[in-house]
């Protein structure tokens, strides 16, 4: 770091919305997190996809859509295929937050972007880390050494140190420095004295953000009261509470704080349930267990008196569709004769799309019922809307440096908004022709685009035996072919475009013979049209003929299989 160091912001600077910044240190380019909210803005992603080809390095700090939201789109689309880094738990838990999100979005409109096979792929480029794991990047930037430390906030929530021999950046996003239920708090705090970490002491660049800088925020116990007792008005006013939240991070505290008021309040459990409604709540819960080694040492502790399972949240049912919900609340009403309640933790926590938003058009026209907000909700989000209507009733009195207040719920009587509602319908009649014409016409030009691929790949494997024969660099010769389709696959793409119309319009040539000099004794000074044919070289190494295995195999359908395994049988 001695020579140069640039910090960019690509997005989440002097607003609110997901965070994502370059952070470039001498000719290193390091992307710090990666995030993106449900609506995958293309205006917001612009500058993402401009830089995702250059970085040589991503760092992710939290489970969450607004550090990580971007990641898998930029991977599979935008060419972010550089070496990723996260702590073991933001690599699990992440991974199940955007899964969650892009069965939401598939759930309510035709989402295209990128699916959960792309997810899985972004997800296995990331190289999981340990807190205190010090790592030093790939390749000619081997001199830079990155190292997570605990950030609190979210289970495996990281403060990033990036340093050479001399110099240390220090990347602290969303920091907590109080214990929680399952977390401790951040690595920056020493001690009990609230002394700072001398390893992260003076760093030569803080990036830190100021998310509450405008609100003095009460202590956690007395927040924590007010979320239990806002809770129980709308337990004893009869009514269903909506607890709108992610899907991997912040949930597991607030499913934590409401499990163990659950077990110590037992007349609540006679007329209400708790739901965790979430499309994968049961893996969320799976992977939550298998990281308790992340979590407060209280917990584990817990663990060895009470002699259960880790994390076992048992009195919170988690169900993975509204159908699956209702089926459990009328169980419920029929063994204890008579309806029963739901206090329900839905996601998204924005309430843009997912359980959260239909639970509340279904709950909104009933005065007994009650919506709780954990978190303010992502800008321009319903949970925002409704956090500003909330705090602009409440909040009048209090001056800047003071409290927020914290009382009982409120009715907002008279609001009205504007709620935008996406569901799939299957297609009829002539809509329904007007998609299968343009599906196949999609079709054909993917299988015309594949050949056309294909097809310069062999031209270019053919024109480097034939002029390569004699050569002894058999691996140099491989990168070079390697590094020939690559850059012809990304550059050349308005050129394959184009030969794809002309093949689907039916006048296209197989290639262009152009000024190549002397070609098989014939000068060509000018280019013509040839007609499409391609003479196949026969590859072969050290050891012989090169072939491909599947050009030998048998397809055997699944009769003639039965009948295989039948004749294999000992008799």
């Amino acid at each position: 770091m001695s020579g140069s160091l640039q910090f960019t912001a690509i997005s989440g600077a002097n607003n609110e919305d997901a965070v994502c910044y370059l952070l470039e240190v001498d000719n290193a380019k390091i992307l710090l997190d990666c995030g993106s909210y449900e609506n995958y803005s293309e205006a917001s992603l612009e500058q993402l996809q401009r830089v995702a080809r250059q970085v040589d390095a991503v760092l992710l700090s939290h489970p969450d859509m607004a550090h990580l939201g971007a990641y898998p789109l930029a991977f599979s689309r935008y060419g972010l295929t550089c070496p990723a880094y996260a702590t073991q738990a933001v690599h699990m838990m992440g991974r199940m937050c955007v899964r969650d999100a892009v069965v939401s979005l598939k759930a309510r409109e035709e989402f295209s972007l990128f699916d959960e096979k792309d997810v899985d792929k972004a997800f296995e480029n990331i190289t999981p880390l340990q807190y205190f794991q010090p790592k030093a990047l790939q390749g000619e930037h081997s001199s830079i050494v990155v190292t997570a430390h605990s950030a609190g906030h979210t289970i495996g929530g990281t403060i990033w140190t990036i340093s050479n021999d001399t110099e240390t950046v220090l990347y602290a996003m969303d920091f907590n420095h109080m214990k929680e239920g399952h977390l401790s708090r951040s690595s920056l705090m020493e001690g009990n004295k609230g002394m700072i970490n001398p390893k992260l002491l003076r760093p030569t660049l803080l990036i830190t953000d100021s998310y509450n800088a405008l609100y003095k925020l009460p202590t956690r116990k007395k927040r924590v009261e007010c979320f239990l007792n806002s809770i129980s008005v709308g337990i004893k006013r009869g009514g269903n509470v909506l607890i709108p939240v992610d899907s991997a991070s912040r949930v597991l505290e607030i499913a934590y704080i409401l499990n163990e008021w659950w077990h110590k309040n037992r007349s609540i459990r006679d007329t209400h349930s708790l739901f965790f409604l979430s499309r994968c709540g049961r893996k969320t819960k799976s992977f939550a267990q298998s990281l308790i080694g992340w979590m407060e040492a209280s917990i584990e502790e817990q663990l060895l008196e009470k002699d259960s399972k880790p994390f076992d949240l048992r009195h919170v049912t988690i169900v993975q569709s509204l159908e699956e919900l209702d089926r459990k609340l009328s169980a419920g009403s029929r063994q204890r004769n008579r309806r029963r309640k739901a206090i329900v933790m839905a996601t998204t926590e924005g309430m843009g799309l997912g359980f959260s938003q239909e639970l509340f058009l279904r709950w909104a026209s009933d005065k007994r019922n009650m919506v709780v907000l954990p978190q303010r909700g992502a800008p321009s989000s319903l949970a925002r809307e409704l956090f500003t209507r909330w705090h602009e009733r409440t909040q009048r009195s209090v001056t800047p440096g003071t409290a927020m207040k914290l009382g009982p719920p409120i009715r907002l009587s008279g609001l009205e908004t504007t709620i935008t509602v996406k569901k799939l319908l299957p297609l009829e009649g002539k809509e329904l022709e007007d998609w299968m014409v343009q599906d196949r016409q999609r079709k054909e030009q993917e299988a015309a685009r594949e050949a056309i691929l294909k097809r310069k790949r062999d031209m270019i494997d053919s024109d480097d035996m034939s002029s390569d024969e004699d050569s002894d660099s058999e691996n140099q010769r491989g990168i070079d072919i390697t590094a020939t389709v690559r850059a012809m696959e990304t550059e050349a793409i308005s050129e394959i475009d184009l030969e794809t119309e002309r093949l689907l319009s039916g006048q296209t040539f197989d290639l262009y013979v152009k000024g190549r000099g002397l070609v098989r004794g014939i000068h060509f000074l000018k280019s013509y049209c040839m007609f499409p044919f391609q003479e196949k070289i026969r590859k072969v190494d050290e050891y012989g003929e090169i072939y491909d295995p599947e050009e030998y195999s048998v397809k055997v359908d699944n009769d003639d299989a039965t009948l295989l395994l039948d004749i294999d049988k000992p008799y």
